[in-house]
């Protein structure tokens, strides 16, 4: 049976498609027609890795939280949640489709493509997996009310630049991103800059007393993230790249693909092991500021974002914006490599709210 490259979310996995096969014809999972299809026996061998990690087990409550059975078409839909594309694929579609591909691979057993699974390292080496979320309490409390420039928290900074180092990412020249304050009327383009040193009050990214550059990838994610209210004037700056900015990516932790991952360098296993850690920082980073917020809760990502500028070099961080959840906003070190172009004034006409 032929799948194709509309039955998947993951590009890298996309592009093996592209390399191994340039025969159009129709999907017999998606229906899709007219497209680059592949025999699904093609791909077995690319997602031997992916099989690897799994052995039978009754629940999948150490890597999704959920206390029931979970067999390996639905494990690799919840977990790897930019694998398959859910929007031309079922569940019962994938099942198929994962059957056929693992009838090829030397790893297929009835037992394994039937019964429940789990990430078999979860298993083995749950305490593994448990410390890094440990480490991260530990290190927060160290830093928080025991030491504050010299920790005694054992912090393996060479692990902690290998993981960063390949999740960079580069935005070439031209590349435009939003800054918003609210105003009473139009502002300069000066002043939609980063604050001044004696008026940096600390951030989630930045201590105080140094300031950094906030912006967002859209009008509408910066416009959500000053929580401007309803018939407030706001002034939007447009900013644009005159140099290449070199960051740490943090923004799509939860939704890489399985073969993005293996292209990043990583192997599975090492990437299982840190996301939880890796998905606390971005979390951290992406909550707002608040004025009630405790100050001494922001020292944790404050030190790491100082150790990517400092240490590894890196001229920002980008993380998930909780305001709209397909924004995402960046912290930028050095904010020399942007321009802002124009600033527009707006009053807010109207509000739109959801809720759990």
């Amino acid at each position: 049976m032929n799948c194709c490259i509309n039955c998947f979310a993951d590009n890298s996995l996309k592009e093996i498609i592209k390399s191994q096969s340039a025969t159009l014809g129709n999907c017999d999972f998606c229906e899709t027609q007219n497209i680059i299809i592949i025999n699904c026996h093609e791909l077995s061998d690319h997602f031997n890795e992916l099989f690897e990690l799994y052995t039978n087990f009754p629940n999948s409550i150490n890597s999704l939280k959920i206390d029931r059975s979970v067999n390996i078409h639905e494990h690799l839909t919840l977990y790897w949640t930019n694998l398959f594309n859910r929007n031309a694929l079922k569940i019962r579609e994938i099942k198929h489709l994962i059957d056929q591909i693992g009838r090829g691979s030397r790893l297929y057993t009835s037992k394994l493509f039937s019964d429940p699974v789990e990430i078999s390292s979860l298993i083995e080496d749950l305490d593994g997996f448990e410390s890094n979320l440990l480490r991260w309490d530990i290190f927060c409390n160290e830093i928080k009310y025991t030491n504050r420039f010299f920790l005694n928290t054992s912090i393996d900074t060479d692990k902690l630049s290998s993981i960063f180092q390949r999740l960079a990412s580069t935005y070439p020249i031209g590349t435009i991103f939003y800054r918003a304050r609210i105003s009473d009327n139009l502002l300069k383009k000066s002043e939609l800059g980063k604050p001044p040193k004696e008026k940096t009050t600390p951030g989630r990214a930045n201590p105080v007393g140094i300031p950094y550059l906030y912006v967002s990838e859209s009008e509408r994610t910066t416009l959500y993230e000053t929580r401007v209210a309803l018939h407030e004037g706001i002034s939007i700056g447009k900013f644009i790249l005159v140099q290449p900015l070199n960051l740490i990516s943090l923004k799509d932790i939860y939704s890489y693909g399985p073969f993005e991952i293996l292209d990043k360098g990583f192997t599975l296993e090492e990437f299982i092991q840190f996301r939880p850690y890796l998905q606390k920082l971005s979390e951290e980073l992406s909550k707002p500021v608040r004025k009630q917020d405790v100050h001494l809760d922001y020292l944790p990502t404050q030190y790491l974002c100082e150790f990517i500028k400092s240490s590894l070099g890196f001229d920002a961080i980008e993380y998930k914006s909780s305001m709209n959840s397909i924004g995402y906003n960046l912290a930028i070190f050095n904010d020399s490599k942007l321009a802002c172009s124009e600033v527009n004034f707006y009053i807010v006409k109207d509000l739109e709210y959801s809720w759990e």
